[in-house]
């Protein structure tokens, strides 16, 4: 019994370790190795005695051993609590089970995230959906695994490549603010060879376009880029009449929200709704044209991002 240690009481659990607890006692855990007795190895042969302190063996192995399982993988494993500090701060998360042989697969490309993620603010975990099914209820995950990015009231589900390239680079751009602010007149030209679409903002950031805009957004950052930019720069590039603006670059053209030079004159509501349906259709190229089933009163009022369902894991 290791934890009858003297040095290893105070790690004591009534449950099992998980989360930040883990962390916590990893690292009080590790500051009192240096108190424990190291193991001598003799070079005497197999049947005599090779080991000195034989009666402490037992706890350094469980000492070693625990603190390499800790530093090996950065991924928090979370529980039911995870609902109640879901909106404290960032989180990357998988939701798993544990017969699921692609959640077995992704696991190694999952703890190298964590560890490339651990010195941010992003906190990387995992949730076993088999033993805490309210949060997997809640998150609407369905199949496995299913990668969610948590940032405050907003879900942005994962279904790209599952190498630890690309979901880097997916986290880099939901951690980010929804929209990007353009300075130089030149970035203009890097964001239409870079993005063959994208949605800018023209004019000042305030007023009833701009927080719809911005609303808009947050609920598509992960299906599109969105930037906002002064007019002077806008006129270098687009057909700038009125401001302020939203318009839509896409197949080497442009093309204006329909409600941009009389927006004042249309109910919230309905700016709001139609902005939404407006940056869900040209978020696709035109031909074909692909529209995604969304209700858009419902978004607007629950400001969810639309789950795209389907996907590679495996069913439950």
């Amino acid at each position: 019994d290791c934890f009858g240690h003297g040095i290893l009481q105070r790690f004591r659990l009534e449950n099992s370790f998980s989360g930040w607890s883990l962390l916590r006692y990893a690292v009080l855990l590790e500051s009192q190795l240096k108190n424990l007795p190291r193991l001598k190895v003799s070079k005497q042969p197999f049947g005599q005695n090779r080991l000195q302190n034989v009666e402490r063996v037992e706890v350094v192995y469980f000492a070693v051993f625990f603190l390499s399982l800790v530093k090996g993988s950065r991924v928090l494993e979370l529980s039911d609590r995870f609902l109640d500090v879901r909106n404290e701060g960032q989180w990357f998360v998988m939701f798993y089970a544990p017969w699921c042989a692609h959640c077995k697969k992704l696991e190694p490309v999952w703890a190298l995230v964590a560890q490339a993620l651990y010195n941010t603010n992003i906190r990387v975990g995992r949730v076993d959906c088999t033993r805490f099914t309210a949060v997997a209820q809640q998150f609407k995950v369905n199949a496995y695994p299913t990668i969610i990015f948590v940032k405050g009231p907003y879900e942005y589900v994962y279904n790209g490549d599952r190498s630890k390239e690309e979901l880097l680079h997916f986290v880099n751009r939901m951690s980010g603010p929804p929209v990007q602010l353009v300075t130089r007149p030149d970035s203009i030209d890097i964001l239409k060879s870079n993005n063959p679409i994208f949605f800018t903002y023209v004019g000042k950031q305030s007023g009833l376009l701009w927080d719809v805009f911005y609303s808009a957004a947050e609920s598509y950052q992960a299906h599109g880029y969105f930037y906002a930019t002064s007019v002077e720069i806008a006129k270098r590039h687009f057909d700038v009449d009125t401001a302020p603006a939203a318009l839509v670059y896409k197949e080497r053209s442009h093309y204006y929200f329909p409600y941009s030079d009389n927006f004042e004159r249309i109910e919230p509501a309905h700016l709001n709704e139609s902005l939404f349906r407006w940056v869900n259709e040209e978020r696709f190229a035109t031909f074909p044209r692909r529209y995604l089933a969304v209700t858009f009163y419902h978004l607007v009022q629950t400001k969810k991002v639309p789950r795209a369902g389907g996907g590679r894991g495996e069913q439950n």
